[in-house]
């Protein structure tokens, strides 16, 4: 076992170096991947032939069973090896490439999306640098809503609609389609807000006669449920951006980008051609994309931030998505084979077949998920091998293909939390495909909320069952393994065996368990996201005053501003209305909603008032239009298993702390004579503003208004409005009378 042990260890050593050098060196990523290729075909190859179970039938059928999810997962790897091997951009073709530039119509595709996300959407569209005479928005609402149509047209954009929702999506662009003209089709989900250069960075892609399509990656800037519920915004990237930004950009290669039903551009003729956007199926998206690849056509991957939109912001919301997606695969399988589809390359065939193939992750996941469960509980062997054996073959392959996928995914994805997002969809995916293969379910196109908006936690219990399921069978068999290995009872004959499933249970444990977290939906107090930006601005009001001031986060309705202390305190002399201005947005009105101090600065929160369409324009110029590229650049940053448990279990909460002050209290000790009904109490005055102040007594006041009095004799009457006992002590928050100010007290 020595030398094996140095085998190992020296075969770790010398992958962890190729992956150290990755980062600088192809060449060390070449024989990384080709290392983690070769270790594991090995592995693989050694699993097929000696490791079969042969103690009864049904541990060789679910032996067979699990060495065909191996294998499976393994055609996988290799296409993300081929899609990772070699770099990939695209040079961007400026505008003036152009003798004339074509027509573009822009199709926000809309049935029920709240209002204001609509307005998002319709207004950065109609921002976007190009030739007003040269570009056109169109809504294509599907709900037929009238207050949609005076949205629209209000904002200067064209509204349309049909009288019947045949084909869903699809037709509703193929109606579009059908009544307008431009030579460029732009599709746009209602939550996708594009920046200013959106079609200066992709138009110029079609000045090559054979581009039939150009598509952006679908970049979100809100916290997926995963991110959220987890408290880990900072430490997670969006669970899509690894599809969006690296697969896509690998796909590229082999001209064999996927259309994502958005942030797309098409050529009408070549849309025309194959007549228009696909019917029949609810992923009309992947069919579209796949037909427009025929016949030598181009498409082109443009791996930047041209548009950012609301990713789902439940895990239900999530599954109804996804579920969308694995069935919609299925039916474009069943409908239009990419096999055997004319015109389509082999790597076409071979990139569309894999996406398809993809969606069978649910149950190769419940299959890794219950083989070891079965033997701990069951004594159902998946794999039959000694475990030094084991180590030999398995060791190499697991390290390899760790490394080799974090220098892949760059930093974008990791083995861990690949694993725990599988596991987390794994039961609703698997359930998901098989009733649509076996059962051809007819599901219907579901439109995933956005903008959802709720004041406290929500357990979703019904989607925890397949997980508690899982616990209760992992705990169970880790009682089993206690009472085996700690009491003469004698429950496994294979020691080795058990070795290997203890690894497996413990590490799905893991999985299942932050998945349980994931179903507890935290709150979204917030009605519109907030975003930082850090800029400078002004406070003004009506007579020439220039506060100035830093805007630290904004959204469509407020903002938090900092202010150093002499700004403040000019500030709180003004009595008028007073206005921001931030960016292009000017002479916003302002409503005071709290103040807080941290060391020398003041922090003011603030509503805006009666915003008018310029200053909306200016605001959403602000927060997408024209906002910095701060999404290219998400990484996975310390995202620890054990860090994300320790995350939810001290942050979780029921509600925040509401700030509602409107001056900051100063810290004080000021002896008082508390004036009541009956009595008069002595007290102490712990903290004062402008506006009131915080009592402290040793005896309790029961009424609502009373007189305290300083020690050199002035009186004030305040209001009682919060009251709580620390000790012996009683605290309370009180506001003064109307004709009562600080210095009135002597303060």
């Amino acid at each position: 076992m020595q030398i094996e042990l140095y085998y190992l260890a020296g075969l770790a050593v010398i992958l962890f170096l190729l992956y150290m050098s990755a980062k600088k060196h192809l060449w060390s990523k070449y024989i990384l991947l080709f290392s983690f290729i070769l270790l594991n075909g090995v592995y693989l190859i050694w699993r097929t032939f000696y490791t079969l179970p042969t103690v009864g039938i049904i541990s060789f059928i679910f032996g067979l069973l699990l060495l065909f999810t191996e294998w499976a997962g393994f055609t996988q790897s290799i296409i993300f090896t081929i899609l990772s091997w070699k770099p990939f951009k695209r040079k961007t073709i400026p505008l003036h490439s152009f003798r004339e530039l074509p027509t573009v119509d822009v199709f926000i595709a809309t049935y029920n999306e709240p209002e204001d996300l609509l307005k998002r959407t319709i207004t950065g569209s109609l921002l976007m640098r190009y030739p007003e005479d040269k570009v056109k928005v169109y809504v294509c609402d599907d709900g037929k809503r009238p207050e949609i149509k005076t949205l629209t047209e209000s904002l200067g954009a064209y509204y349309i609609s049909r009288e019947d929702n045949k084909h869903a999506k699809a037709g509703n662009l193929n109606h579009a389609m059908n009544i307008t003209n431009g030579d460029i089709i732009v599709t746009m989900d209602a939550d996708m807000v594009p920046k200013i250069n959106f079609l200066e960075r992709t138009v110029g892609h079609f000045l090559d006669k054979d581009v039939s399509f150009v598509q952006a990656p679908q970049v979100f800037y809100n916290a997926d449920p995963f991110q959220y519920n987890l408290f880990y915004e900072q430490r997670l990237t969006n669970e899509q951006d690894f599809f969006m930004r690296r697969l896509e950009e690998g796909k590229d290669r082999f001209n064999a980008t996927m259309y994502v039903g958005s942030n797309a551009l098409f050529r009408r003729s070549s849309l025309e051609n194959i007549g228009g956007f696909a019917t029949g199926v609810i992923t009309e998206d992947m069919a579209t994309g796949m037909f427009l690849q025929t016949d030598n056509q181009k498409t082109v991957f443009v791996n930047e931030t041209l548009a950012v939109g609301l990713s789902a912001e439940t895990f239900p919301e999530l599954l109804k998505q996804r579920d969308r997606w694995a069935r919609g695969n299925i039916q474009v399988a069943r409908k239009w084979n990419p096999l055997k589809i004319k015109g389509l390359s082999f790597m076409q065939k071979l990139l569309y077949l894999d996406g398809i193939h993809y969606w069978f992750f649910g149950i190769y996941k419940m299959v890794y998920l219950l083989a070891p469960l079965l033997f701990l509980l069951f004594s159902i062997y998946s794999i039959q091998t000694d475990f030094k054996t084991l180590l030999i073959f398995w060791f190499p392959a697991f390290f390899s293909s760790m490394l080799a996928f974090k220098r892949m995914a760059d930093n974008k994805r990791s083995v861990i939390w690949s694993h725990i997002y599988e596991v987390s969809l794994a039961p609703f995916m698997a359930y998901s495909v098989l009733s649509e293969i076996f059962l051809k379910e007819r599901g219907k196109f579901n439109v995933t909320s956005k903008g959802i908006q709720n004041d406290s936690r929500n357990f979703h219990w019904k989607l925890t069952i397949p997980y508690f399921v899982l616990l209760l069978m992992t705990v169970v068999s880790l009682c089993m393994i206690g009472i085996h290995l700690f009491t003469p009872i004698q429950i496994y004959q294979n020691t080795e065996m058990l070795i290997i499933n203890i690894f497996w249970v413990v590490y799905n444990a893991l999985a299942i368990l932050i998945a349980l977290l994931i179903t507890v939906e935290r709150p979204r107090f917030r009605g519109t996201e907030r975003f930082t930006v850090k800029r400078i601005a002004t406070i003004a009001n009506n007579h020439g005053l220039e506060i100035l001031c830093t805007v630290m986060d904004l959204s469509e309705t407020g903002g938090r501003i900092r202010l150093n202390k002499k700004e403040y305190d000019r500030l709180q002399l003004q009595k008028e209305d007073i206005y921001l201005n931030v960016g292009k947005a000017k002479d916003i009105k302002l409503k005071k909603q709290w103040v807080t101090k941290e060391k020398d600065s003041y922090f003011l929160g603030v509503s805006f008032v009666d915003i008018n369409s310029d200053q909306y324009k200016g605001l959403i110029s602000l927060l997408f239009v024209e906002s910095s590229d701060i999404y290219s650049s998400r990484v996975y940053t310390k995202a620890s298993v054990l860090g994300a448990l320790i995350q939810f279990f001290f942050k979780t909460e029921h509600k925040p702390k509401k700030l509602v002050r409107k001056t900051i209290r100063e810290q004080t000790s000021m002896d008082i004579c508390i004036h009541l009904a009956k009595k008069t109490i002595n007290g102490n005055i712990v903290d004062i503003s402008n506006t009131g102040c915080q009592v402290k007594t040793r005896r309790r006041i029961d009424q609502d208004t009373f007189l305290i009095e300083t020690e050199d004799g002035k009186k004030t009457s305040v209001q009682l409005h919060w009251e709580k006992k620390k000790g012996r002590h009683y605290y309370y928050g009180t506001s003064f009378g109307s004709n009562h100010i600080k210095n009135r007290i002597g303060a």
